[in-house]
């Protein structure tokens, strides 16, 4: 009975692996890169005693 418990869990885990994979199967557009982050300066800081 065990046994049968643990088989059944593991295709329940292949399954969802395979179903959630990477999209590619479905026919989805895949992501678009991230645009580059701005060149900001530095902000001065000055310490008061």
């Amino acid at each position: 009975m065990k046994l049968l418990k643990i088989l059944a869990l593991g295709a329940i885990a292949l399954g969802s692996v395979a179903l959630t994979s990477c999209g590619c199967c479905t026919g989805e557009e895949p992501v678009p890169p991230l645009r580059p982050l701005p060149n900001l300066d530095p902000i001065p800081v000055t310490y008061a005693k």
